[in-house]
């Protein structure tokens, strides 16, 4: 038993020996620094020149409230491991990883949060709570006082937390940046393992717009002034397309539903993905005018199931900025992996888990 362990040790170990005896110079990709931290005008997210990084694991809080009759539970832990499961599919390849840590199980009815408020034919209010900045209400309607003492009690600031609600309104997620005491997504239970729309909601709580953001003017400066309203430490960057609109280069231009009165066009070929696209006297849009990615997380489209690599470095990138400043009280912890071989990683308190600084002089320390 000893030898096998002692073979597998020495299995792991020898890429590394390898480096520090003349062989190629350690794994492929960038350290913690390069990955995650350093920005230029010229590369305005960490890691855009890298290919592979440490990866960062963060931790989940689920809050499973009864549904809106208080009788049965709205999820269960099958359903939440496979949306986790899902979510990870779109993230990993970013460095990026996301872990169960605590389901907290609210022995109470999900509040119906369609009574209140509701408009004369049940439609949704045309102003969502989630818009105000003094944090006093959260998500489409409900407020924290809604949400009970459970949920403050058991909301952890270091960690990613997400209240599981009942069919009804949309999912909403906050941006890093707002100053919140509490800060989580709400996201539907009943489609929690098979739906995009968790993963689109932490895009949002990981800085990431939506791809038709600021669509009116794509090639205005004007959009960088608020850009700088999430942070100061942010570059102006080089690249016109980091500047405006979503403010990543790698996602084309989207107007989305206001493509009639911005570029003068109809994008109707999405009908099937905009149910609320109407007939229009505009042509149809040229591919020249408007392509957008329909399989973008951060779009509005229908096969939305990947985020490109610059907005995984924006995810990052947001990621260190929680983990660095606090805010309301709340700073998001981490823990650090190393992709291995195969796409595999292990936790950095693991041996050979740890970044590579290529340091190959004896005084080699993992950090």
């Amino acid at each position: 038993m000893r030898r096998a362990a002692a073979l597998l040790v020495l299995i792991l170990v020898a890429p590394v020996l390898s480096g520090c005896l003349g062989g190629e110079a350690g794994p492929e990709g960038c350290d913690e620094q390069g990955y995650w931290v350093e920005i230029t005008e010229d590369s305005p997210y960490p890691g855009l020149d890298c290919e592979t990084g440490p990866v960062k694991r963060l931790s989940i809080t689920i809050f499973v409230y009864r549904d809106n009759d208080g009788v049965d539970w709205l999820s269960n832990e099958t359903s939440i491991a496979t949306g986790i499961e899902l979510i990870n599919s779109i993230y990993n390849p970013s460095g990026i990883d996301f872990a169960l840590d605590e389901i907290i199980w609210v022995d109470e009815a999900f509040p119906d949060v369609q009574d209140e408020e509701e408009g004369e034919e049940g439609e949704k209010p045309g102003t969502l709570n989630n818009s105000s900045e003094d944090g006093g209400d959260f998500g489409d309607q409900i407020s924290l006082s809604q949400l009970g003492d459970a949920f403050v009690e058991g909301y952890n600031p270091a960690n990613v937390n997400i209240v599981m609600q009942s069919n009804g309104w949309g999912s909403y997620s906050m941006y890093p940046w707002y100053s919140r005491e509490y800060y989580f997504s709400t996201v539907r239970a009943s489609t929690f393992a098979t739906s995009p729309v968790p993963s689109h909601e932490l895009g949002h709580f990981l800085g990431l717009y939506h791809t038709h953001q600021f669509h009116d003017d794509p090639n205005s400066d004007s959009d960088l002034s608020r850009a700088f309203i999430w942070t100061q430490d942010w570059v102006t960057p080089t690249d016109q397309c980091y500047r405006t609109g979503d403010f990543i280069c790698s996602t084309p231009y989207d107007c989305y539903i206001w493509c009639e009165e911005v570029i003068n066009c109809t994008a109707n070929a999405y009908e099937s993905d905009r149910p609320d696209q109407e007939p229009s006297e505009f042509a149809n849009c040229t591919v020249e005018q408007h392509n957008p990615s329909r399989t973008n997380l951060m779009s509005r489209y229908g096969d939305r199931s990947e985020i490109s690599f610059d907005q995984g470095a924006r995810a990052r990138y947001f990621i260190q900025y929680m983990s660095e400043n606090e805010r309301g009280g709340n700073l998001l912890h981490f823990s650090e992996m190393v992709p291995l071989y195969g796409g595999r990683t292990l936790e950095s308190g693991r041996p050979l888990a740890r970044p590579w600084t290529g340091v190959c002089d004896g005084s080699q320390e993992h950090a």
